[in-house]
């Protein structure tokens, strides 16, 4: 029988039913069933810290280690994705601690146990590093701030990337593409929260905590700046889908073998995938936080929690940021965290298909008013005191992380490192976040076939047209969120690329279009729709 946690020394033991196994509920496939499919790339882009040992900053591709059942034992084509993010810091691995890539033991632990349950379960690379221990705030701050936009661009990346193969690469991985699942541990936590709420430039750039304080300095692009500019330069990392600000080529290529960049130019982007949908059905985090509160809005993804309550470097409630490297602590900015945002999507009614009497022994005891005053649902705290008070930044929070005790970058860690004790609480986190899972699946489960009847429902009109310097694009059917629109020139070239309003209507400007024909290309979360349009200034 496998032990369950709820706080440091608390035992809860499984109440032993005995009952029918349920794919994505129960382990149906044993260990040998399981196949991995290690260093698949799912996308490239500019790696700013890409160490000197192989070149320097350059485009290099991210991975994702694919776990599913064999096809030996599993004929099923229509799968659940589990996407899963790694902890770390946004740091490489041995700096901020033993753990920090997406093959460490809870990693690779939680993809297996996802993979026995009948789902496709990745575990995902995405670009890392910041000027963690600097002394300037401004870059401390900011490169902490573009790390995990960064990230949140991989994400989005790596949701397109399994959605096209699933649409139109033959779907090799038996996947249905409305049925992803994000989900995080530490830093990998901050990727799925962004990942779920952050979606128009005011909210990267209208705050004082994301803008420059000190003008005297150079920007982190090298530029001049004044106080009050953000950190977020979209026209040279592109915007929070992944879209612009896309890099140049010199034409030659690198000692990897991949497009050497041309540093000259703006744009440090590479947009991967464009046309299809980055949106995903649902975001869980293991520890994490979130950037800033007001992200979060009425129909973001549904969103599941599991925090440690005394976390010292990614609040429970709300607070600051603090960074280990070595033996000191690197405060970064003011977050929500996930009480506060778990709280908020309940109040906004986002969590309303986890609606039921989640009365379980568990969820109960995951309401207990002293670190769930409001009884918020779904979100599960673990309350584990630090040894000592005086010291809160020796506490555990991250007890379902182990490593190679030879690692001598385990020596500040505070989890006692202990395999049986990490599993125990991994059984925990899945007795809790299954059955919300199995919720969700049961609400999104479209097959691929019913996918594509929805496209022919979706009806589009372009207006007015020809037209001098805007259009309005409204989408009706029951597919009419417009989430990305393209301008084409008869070369099929894209000349501009602008973020839907995830809304049935949007206006676009082509004020700065020569006269002459352009199809327009729209992203709807149906499908894509194209229409020819005429500017006539």
């Amino acid at each position: 029988m496998k032990r369950k946690l709820l706080g440091l020394g608390v035992l809860i033991l499984s109440m032993g039913i005995s009952h029918a196994q349920t794919r994505y509920v129960d382990e149906i496939f044993n260990e040998s069933d399981i196949i991995v499919m290690p260093d698949q790339p799912y996308s490239l882009n500019w790696q700013q810290y890409a160490p000197a040992a192989i070149g320097g900053p350059q485009l290099l591709p991210n991975f994702m280690d694919v776990y599913l059942p064999s096809p030996a034992v599993d004929t099923e084509t229509n799968r659940p994705v589990i996407v899963y993010f790694h902890t770390g810091s946004f740091l490489p691995k041995g700096l901020a601690g033993p753990v920090g890539e997406r093959t460490d033991s809870a990693a690779v632990e939680i993809c297996k146990r996802f993979a026995k349950r009948g789902f496709v379960a990745i575990s995902a690379s995405y670009r890392v590093g910041w000027l963690a221990n600097s002394t300037i705030l401004d870059q401390r701050r900011g490169t902490n701030l573009l790390a995990v936009y960064k990230a949140t661009q991989d994400a989005r990346s790596l949701v397109r990337a399994l959605r096209a193969n699933a649409l139109m690469g033959g779907n090799p991985l038996g996947i249905n593409e409305e049925r992803i699942i994000l989900m995080g541990q530490g830093s990998g936590g901050y990727i799925t929260f962004a990942a779920a709420t952050l979606d128009k430039y005011s909210e990267v750039a209208d705050f004082d905590k994301f803008q420059y304080e000190d003008p005297s300095s150079t920007g982190l692009y090298g530029k001049p700046v004044n106080a009050g500019d953000p950190y977020v330069d979209t026209a040279v990392v592109g915007d929070w889908w992944g879209f612009g600000g896309e890099v140049c080529f010199t034409g030659d290529t690198t000692a990897l073998g991949l497009p050497e960049v041309d540093t000259s130019c703006e744009g440090r982007n590479y947009v991967n995938v464009p046309g299809v949908s980055s949106d995903f059905a649902m975001a869980i985090n293991l520890g994490g936080a979130l950037g800033d509160l007001s992200w979060l809005e009425k129909g973001d993804p549904v969103m599941v929690s599991v925090h440690v309550v005394q976390d010292f470097f990614a609040p429970y409630w709300e607070g600051m940021v603090n960074v280990p490297i070595g033996q000191q602590f690197y405060n970064v900015v003011e977050v929500a965290g996930s009480y506060k945002a778990i709280q908020k999507a309940s109040h906004l009614r986002n969590l309303n298909v986890l609606d039921f009497d989640w009365n379980d022994p568990l969820s109960l005891r995951a309401r207990t008013p002293s670190y769930n005053p409001y009884g918020i649902h779904h979100i599960l705290p673990f309350d584990i005191p630090p040894p000592n008070p005086a010291a809160p930044f020796m506490v555990n929070s991250n007890p379902w992380d182990w490593w190679d005790p030879s690692d001598p970058a385990g020596a500040n860690e505070t989890n006692p490192n202990s395999t049986a004790q990490s599993k125990a609480y991994i059984d925990t986190i899945f007795e809790f976040i299954i059955p919300r899972i199995k919720r969700v699946l049961d609400v999104s489960n479209l097959s691929s076939t019913s996918q594509v009847e929805a496209k022919t429902e979706t009806v589009v009109s372009v207006f007015p047209n020809p037209t001098k310097d805007i259009f309005n694009i409204e989408v009706s059917g029951i597919h009419n969120q417009i989430l990305n629109v393209e301008i084409l020139d008869v070369t099929g070239k894209v000349i501009n690329r602008v973020p839907g309003s995830k809304t049935a209507e949007m206006q676009t400007s082509t004020a700065h279009l020569p006269n002459g024909a352009y199809m327009v290309r729209i992203l709807t979360n149906g499908g894509i729709l194209t229409h020819k349009i005429t500017v006539a200034h």
